[in-house]
């Protein structure tokens, strides 16, 4: 692999909160409990603190969740840790149809590699984990994947979190799903745990982990459901807090005023920021004048009820995208979160939560952004003299690029457009001495020119462009593969096409190239 590295900031595809959080500006520092830097980490390591029966739980609910996978040493080594002294590093995800676009796998790889390396510097186990959000609720935002280009999708009604939901009617796409992949030793192989892991009678949940345990069990990446009655219990204590003092709303209200000088919230809070779970249903809890109203005609508690049915039942409630992270950090012995451009920002609305429930707040850190250009692709930047952050223009200023540098023609009007603005200031001048009411007429005129100018510009870059049809037939093709429909490639392609192409060794070769400190966007090159 040959991998090009360029600055978020040249891709043209990154929020201001996101190149803040890269450049390491000061404005973000109180919303940060560790920086996200190297001296980050290791303070985070240092001050993290989990007590003897939390590891407990975190181990026994994990051995009971892994029960009916296939054992893996690396992640019964990794359990076992975690029950004595190890640490976490921590991402997390959807569950996405057949693990999704590729930068799910690219935030598995990056944890990987982060939870690796930093048991070599800090000396202690480091357990990399996948937190499966089986929780969320939205449906139609996970029941599809677009593989080699083709839209595969698993057909259902919403209602209720995704990884309760029984794979009915999977069979139609996961038959598509595995014929896009082709046929050879290496696809044949994941096809075959394809079928295994999505196999009648399945949650998404079970089918989620089978997949992605057998591409990253050897890794020892730790798969966690947080849809755990052992585990909720852990929460308990904070999920009481939020529903007797609100502290959420509170807390985020106080950090959302503080980052409105620069950024829009990411996520917004409400009064309860809790669900309740129901055959079917996630559904919010709303305050009433006399208790709690659980939405989608669900049932009515009083406080006392809601408080007793909490403390009887914690497996039916959830939190919402705000305490999810909180939830988390309460269950994990967790040090550094790696997350997308979206997490990180409602983790910077998160400080003073953390700081009112007194759980410590990890190291964020953004994810590696990458794509993937074919060998042709790449035979045709050379010549069209492209670098790889140009790739990255919009399309207008791409392609008049390309047709400018294939010609050898400059058809800007530039001098031009500065003498007009002289003729015109001019003309102005000149008509108002004579009479104040020719000036009007003088600033149409002017309005008029130079739209004509900019016509004529226009009609020339066209002709160009046709001109040199076949250099912009090569521009839109290397377009066309970084950015299907106009997007980033790594959030619709999924690298399962990869992988049946090249075998699991794709994963380590990819591990090597995506490093979640190198704050670098990641275009590799090759078929």
């Amino acid at each position: 692999m040959q991998a090009h590295r360029i600055s978020y900031s040249d891709t043209n595809r990154f929020s201001k909160l996101v190149l803040d959080h890269l450049a390491d500006d000061a404005f973000l520092d109180e919303f940060q409990q560790f920086a996200p830097t190297q001296a980050g980490l290791r303070a985070a390591a240092e001050q993290r603190a989990f007590s003897v029966e939390a590891r407990s739980a975190l181990a026994a609910a994990l051995r009971s969740q892994y029960q009916g996978i296939e054992p893996c040493e690396a992640v019964s080594k990794n359990i076992d840790a975690l029950a004595a002294d190890a640490l976490t590093v921590t991402t997390g995800h959807q569950l996405c149809l057949f693990m999704g676009p590729m930068y799910v796998p690219f935030k598995l790889l990056n944890t990987i590699r982060l939870a690796k390396q930093l048991t070599a510097e800090l000396n202690r186990p480091v357990v990399p984990v996948f937190w499966m959000a089986t929780e969320d609720h939205d449906r139609a935002e996970i029941d599809h994947a677009w593989i080699n280009g083709s839209r595969v999708h698993w057909p259902g009604a919403s209602g209720g979190p995704v990884g309760r939901k029984q794979l009915n009617g999977i069979d139609a796409g996961l038959n598509e799903a595995c014929s896009l992949l082709g046929t050879g030793q290496e696809a044949d192989a994941l096809v075959a745990l394809l079928r295994q892991a999505y196999s009648p009678g399945r949650t998404l949940a079970e089918a989620t982990r089978h997949l992605v345990h057998g591409l990253f069990g050897r890794f020892g990446l730790v798969i966690v459901d947080g849809d755990d009655p052992a585990l909720k219990r852990q929460f308990v204590p904070v999920m009481r807090e939020e529903l007797l003092n609100g502290i959420v709303q509170r807390s985020v209200t106080y950090a959302d005023d503080k980052l409105k000088a620069r950024y829009a919230p990411q996520a917004h809070s409400r009064p309860i920021n809790l669900f309740h779970l129901r055959s079917g249903h996630r559904s919010r809890l709303e305050q009433t004048p006399d208790g709690v109203q659980v939405l989608d005609s669900g049932p009515r508690f009083t406080m006392d009820e809601l408080l007793l049915d909490l403390d009887l039942r914690p497996q039916d409630y959830s939190p919402n995208v705000l305490l999810r992270p909180v939830y988390q950090e309460t269950v994990l012995p967790n040090i550094a979160y790696i997350g997308g451009g979206g997490e990180l920002a409602y983790w910077m609305q998160l400080r003073w939560l953390f700081q009112a429930v007194q759980v410590p707040m990890p190291v964020t850190l953004l994810r590696t952004s990458a794509a993937f250009l074919p060998e042709k692709q790449e035979r045709h930047r050379g010549p069209l003299g492209l670098s790889m952050e140009e790739v990255f223009l919009p399309d207008a200023e791409l392609m008049a690029l390309v047709a400018r540098r294939a010609s050898g023609i400059d058809i800007s009007l530039a001098k031009e457009k500065e003498l007009m603005e002289t003729l015109i200031s001019s003309m102005a001048n000149r008509a108002a001495e004579i009479d104040s009411t020719l000036l009007a007429s003088a600033e149409a005129a002017g309005v008029r020119a130079r739209r004509l100018l900019e016509g004529i510009e226009a009609r020339m870059l066209r002709a160009l462009k046709k001109r040199e049809a076949t250099a912009i037939a090569r521009a839109r093709s290397i377009s066309a593969a970084l950015f299907p429909d106009g997007g980033l490639q790594e959030r619709r392609e999924s690298l399962l096409p990869m992988i049946a192409a090249r075998g699991p060794a794709v994963l380590d070769q990819l591990m090597e190239e995506l490093d979640p400190l190198a704050r670098r966007f990641t275009v590799v090159v090759g078929d």
